[in-house]
């Protein structure tokens, strides 16, 4: 991998480098850039979901005159159509979860690494041109292609997240931690501007679900093209294989036994730090990344929020994600990583527990539109909260391997959460008790983070004295985690 310029002679010598936001580093823009167009593909998924939402309850019999869903217990495929997009969830995670380890191989042992990112960017590409065709007679194929899509797109961030801590060595902790919420804005920012677009597009025409969300694939599609080809094929770097593959042993089996080996050392060498951050991330990650996808169908049935409603809901949340990942750089900075993460995940607790008790029938609607502020904080926060930490943790010459056992904790039990929503919805329990259920992974992983020693230690245990990622390991205002 290219060697970045010493951080110094960038910052001396390239002011329009400062301009970037990136401190002028080639990872840190690409990362960027690719973020972005994830934000355009994780805001098409809003319009696509009610859709394929709309078109299954049609096909089931379960809309009124004006289009909306009813109460109705008539089942399309075994289930219900409201239990359509977390079983999409269910699927693709399930699939994610157990391929996981053969793709944390490709970036471990070959240098395939840029090429897999690359190849799942454009296959996803293709997957969004092609659901332009989503209609009545395609919607169960279409849907099928989403869970495909889901799994393609955790395997692209494999390969995405193996720059994070190769971006942290070239840094250090202190540009991290201004770094890591500039992406995560960068992607909220670019999906937030991505709904006004579309938003405004079906006020303008006066469109329903089904020809908003062609719309919204088919310009997200070319979106992808121009920002998935600068950031894969400009900015971020090929590189060499981190280990060499044990003699005797496939892709798969190594991948799975460098998880349990990674695992192993993990327990031994870093038991206060990493290991009690992937613990959390297990139970964060699921809580947190099943929150859209539950909310998606709990405003759609619950609320009887339309396509373009739903979307202004998630407008209004990514516009307040932007106030939340200042406030994350804020309270690291007072803080650290640890205690941010924890009173991020307990702010969300709060206000996921208080909107499922005040949003329970669709003349709650202007509710909704105040609680889509404190969720976007939420966030807003969680996402650079939980990179940054990871970033400063690792350190730079395990850091694929690290990546691996990132993503795959980041997965394991991701099918969980929805799974249980489904559970609720085809038993008849309320779909606002699914919501609430969240907050249960959120506690869970407050207490493992809880289980730290102080930052010092934590950052001491990580890196050891002579390590060159964190610039400023100890800070007077570290308190205890």
């Amino acid at each position: 991998m290219p060697q970045e310029p010493p951080m110094e002679e960038v910052q001396e010598n390239s002011d329009c480098c400062k301009c970037t936001g990136f401190l002028g580093n080639s990872v840190a823009r690409g990362m960027g850039i690719t973020a972005a167009g994830r934000g355009a593909v994780i805001a098409s998924n809003i319009f696509i979901s009610s859709s394929l939402l709309y078109l299954a309850s049609q096909e089931a019999g379960c809309l009124d005159e004006d289009g909306k869903t009813t109460e109705c217990d008539e089942k399309i495929y075994g289930f219900q159509p409201s239990s359509l997009i977390t079983n999409i969830a269910v699927i693709s995670n399930v699939v994610a979860a157990v391929l996981n380890p053969l793709m944390g191989a490709v970036v471990d042992f070959t240098d395939h690494r840029h090429a897999l990112g690359t190849i799942c960017a454009f296959l996803i590409i293709g997957i969004q041109a092609v659901q332009v065709y989503t209609v009545s007679s395609t919607w169960f194929i279409m849907a099928i292609l989403q869970s495909v899509a889901g799994a393609i797109y955790q395997f692209m961030l494999t390969s995405t997240y193996a720059y994070f801590p190769e971006m942290a060595e070239q840094l250090g902790e202190k540009a991290m931690s201004n770094i890591a919420p500039k992406i995560t804005i960068t992607q909220f920012s670019f999906q937030a501007t991505f709904m006004v677009l579309i938003i405004g597009i079906s006020i303008g025409i006066g469109s329903g679900d089904v020809l908003t969300a062609q719309i919204s694939q088919g310009i997200n599609a070319v979106i992808l093209l121009v920002c998935w080809s600068i950031g894969w094929f400009k900015l971020l770097p090929k590189s060499k294989a981190k280990r060499t593959l044990p003699e005797g042993k496939s892709l798969f089996s190594a991948g799975f036994s460098q998880i349990f080996q990674t695992a192993k050392h993990i327990n031994s060498h870093y038991k206060n730090s990493i290991r009690w951050y992937l613990l959390a991330l297990v139970f964060a990650e699921a809580g947190a990344n099943s929150f859209t996808i539950c909310a998606v169908t709990y405003l759609n049935e619950v609320l009887k929020m339309s396509g373009t409603e739903t979307g202004i809901v998630f407008l209004i949340v990514l516009v307040c994600t932007i106030p939340g990942s200042i406030l994350c750089e804020y309270v690291v900075n007072k803080t650290n990583f640890n205690t941010g993460w924890r009173l991020n995940m307990l702010y969300f607790s709060i206000v996921t527990t208080v909107g499922v008790f005040v949003l329970n029938d669709e003349n709650d609607k202007i509710m909704t539109y105040v609680m889509g502020v404190f969720w976007g904080i939420a966030l807003g926060w969680f996402y650079p909260t939980e990179n940054g930490f990871f970033a400063v943790l690792v350190p730079q010459e395990q850091a694929t391997e690290m990546a691996g056992i990132y993503n795959f904790c980041a997965l394991v039990i991701s099918w969980c959460p929805p799974f249980i929503f489904t559970a609720m919805n085809e038993n008849g329990i309320p779909l606002n008790y699914g919501l609430l259920h969240l907050v249960a992974y959120f506690l869970i992983a407050i207490a493992l983070l809880s289980m730290m020693p102080s930052w010092d230690v934590v950052i001491a245990e990580s890196h050891g004295p002579s390590s060159t990622l964190v610039e400023n390991p100890t800070k007077p205002d570290a308190t205890e985690a």
